[in-house]
């Protein structure tokens, strides 16, 4: 299971952050996702370590991207 999509945009909007950075992937038994900026995060030891970290990073994206009022 090898599919990652590498977005290098750096001006993506919230709605299209899933689409610039990687889903997770395996990789002789080590577990990695890639970061918006296409470069490759991990190894993690576990596909649910890998997922949360993942998960992590967008909302970190995702906060960082919210118009301030």
């Amino acid at each position: 299971m090898n599919t990652s999509t590498e977005g290098k945009d750096e001006n993506r909007d919230s709605e299209d952050l899933s689409a610039c950075v990687g889903e997770v992937y395996e990789d002789n038994s080590l577990w990695y996702f890639r970061n918006t900026l296409g470069e490759q995060v991990g190894p993690f030891r576990y596909a649910s370590e890998a997922k949360s970290n993942l998960e992590s990073l967008l909302m970190k994206l995702q906060t960082r991207l919210k118009p301030e009022k």
